[in-house]
């Protein structure tokens, strides 16, 4: 362990003295020139559709940057670009584990057993295609798919694949209940345990007007996390889920943002053989503020039946679930969830943050007194500091210490040391 914190230390020492581009959290243009491969002759350099890849990058910390390399066609208007990165973490936990590669404070081990694990994961390398073009119909728009090896077995796992034009995405990619903006940085993949976070195959609708406003709506396939006993059980459903959400950006990087979800959930009562339904509903507010080196950011999240779409509850059955006091009828638990951070840019390509957040649900049906060792609340606290040692090779480490907490009130925790490197293609 103290070898360990010896090479963290050392790590970080390196990247504030690098010389690096400019790596500020929500600057997301890559300093790097495209190299432009063209099928014509003549050299190409194709600048409007350069620039259709740097407008069209993610917002969220961990999404890729613009590809290095574009083939374009004849007149320059349709551009063909392959990206990713490769990213390597090294992870210690102590003092109690997660069983899980990612921190999640649900899956913090409640037995006896090992107090202290290492971990090496490089699963979370992501490698996508991008079409890019620009047309009278369509206006600016791009094809895009991108996956990573999280799959069974450590395969190839599909993390995007749609089509963004004007104001219409259709295809599968994050969810529009989302504030993919103001999420803060962390060397854990999974991030916050009070951040909302989920994919799903939609036809999304977005608009923003001159003035800063932005709405949008979407409609949704239902992906429901359930538990179920001899009496009930969770299968096909039958209406979408219906996601809306105000957005208004004051400056760059400065927001605030309200959204809406509204899920309606089947179920089967065994007993009878027959079909009933709960409606769910999520509402949520956002935020992302920037003040000089200081960027801070957050989210609150409350609803019944949003379970999955919440990180450290999503694989725990708590959209809906099974009624202690009446056998054949399922209830919905209100959850709670948000997390608030803080960044400061101490240096161009230096910046450090530390965030703190919570999920939280509620008994319901006497839900909690029937399922006593069951999850009840979870917090999660990470600090950082990350740093660009090249235009493509960035690095992290992070601290991260969880709670969980069950509805008989036992608590436990875990810590964690997170090493990483992160180089992009």
């Amino acid at each position: 362990m103290r070898e360990f914190l010896k090479t963290a230390i050392l790590i970080v020492c390196v990247a504030l003295c690098a010389q690096s581009v400019n790596a500020q959290r929500w600057a997301r243009v890559n300093d790097t020139p495209v190299t432009v491969y063209s099928f014509t002759e003549t050299v190409n350099t194709a600048p409007e559709v350069v620039q259709i890849f740097y407008n069209t990058q993610g917002e969220y910390f961990r999404d890729p940057r613009a590809p290095r390399f574009v083939l374009t066609d004849r007149e320059g208007k349709w551009g063909l670009g392959i990206g990713g990165y490769v990213l390597a973490r090294a992870e210690y936990d102590f003092d109690g584990i997660v069983d899980n590669i990612d921190f999640l404070p649900s899956d913090i081990q409640r037995d006896k057993g090992p107090s202290s694990q290492y971990q090496m994961d490089i699963t979370t390398s992501t490698i996508f295609m991008k079409l890019v073009g620009r047309s009278r119909l369509l206006g600016d728009f791009f094809v895009y798919t991108a996956g990573d090896w999280r799959g069974s077995g450590k395969t190839f796992h599909l993390l995007h694949a749609y089509l963004s034009a004007k104001y219409i995405t259709l295809g599968y990619t994050t969810g529009s209940f989302m504030d993919l903006a103001a999420y803060p940085a962390t060397v854990d993949n999974a991030g916050p345990c009070g951040m909302t976070y989920y994919r799903a195959t939609q036809l999304a609708l977005k608009y923003s007007f001159d003035w800063g406003l932005s709405m949008g709506l979407g409609i949704e396939s239902p992906d429901i996390n359930a538990s179920e006993n001899d009496y009930v059980s969770v299968g096909a459903q039958r209406f979408p889920n219906i996601p809306i959400f105000v957005k208004y950006q004051f400056y760059k990087d400065t927001h605030v943002r309200v959204g809406g979800i509204v899920r309606d959930i089947s179920y089967r009562n065994l007993l009878n053989n027959s079909e009933r339904q709960k409606v769910g509903w999520g509402a949520q507010a956002s935020t992302l503020v920037t003040i000089g080196n200081f960027q801070m950011s957050g989210q609150f999240t409350i609803g019944e039946g949003i379970g999955s779409l919440i990180n450290d509850v999503s694989n725990i059955g708590t959209d809906i679930v099974p009624s202690p006091n009446e056998p054949g009828k399922m209830t919905m638990l209100l959850t709670n969830a948000w997390f608030a951070s803080l960044q400061y840019n101490i240096a161009p390509g230096v910046f450090a943050s530390a965030t703190y957040s919570q999920s939280n649900i509620s008994s319901s049906d006497s839900y909690g007194s029937a399922n006593p060792n069951n999850y009840k609340r979870g917090q999660y606290l990470a600090v950082n500091m990350f740093a660009n040692l090249s235009q493509n090779l960035q690095i992290g480490v992070e601290y991260l210490h969880g709670w969980r907490t069950d509805f008989n009130n036992d608590k436990f925790n875990a810590n964690r040391i997170n090493i990483m490197a992160r180089y992009d293609f």
